[in-house]
């Protein structure tokens, strides 16, 4: 019987995955970590130019203010979980 892992104990910190992950799901104690591993600049890069829609309003506007300080308009429909997805 062949067994699948869906998760692993030691996950690419540098992954845009991972870190997307992070930020939309961690706890304040998780994004401190992060924010301190990685830098605020290296965490704004990947947010901004590898979206990915894993995000609520709430935790969008929570790491965009709060976390990552970024004051440029970011289009937030390329973020939240809700909205339809473009193909093409």
């Amino acid at each position: 019987m062949q067994t699948y892992l869906w998760h692993t104990i030691h996950p690419d910190k540098h992954s845009p995955g991972t870190i997307h992950q992070v930020l939309a799901y961690g706890n304040l104690d998780s994004l401190t970590t992060i924010k301190r591993e990685l830098g605020v600049e290296k965490l704004k890069n990947v947010f901004l130019h590898q979206p990915q829609k894993v995000y609520t309003a709430s935790a969008f506007h929570f790491i965009t203010k709060f976390i990552l300080h970024i004051q440029q308009p970011v289009d937030e429909t390329r973020y939240l979980k809700t909205t339809p997805r473009h193909i093409g």
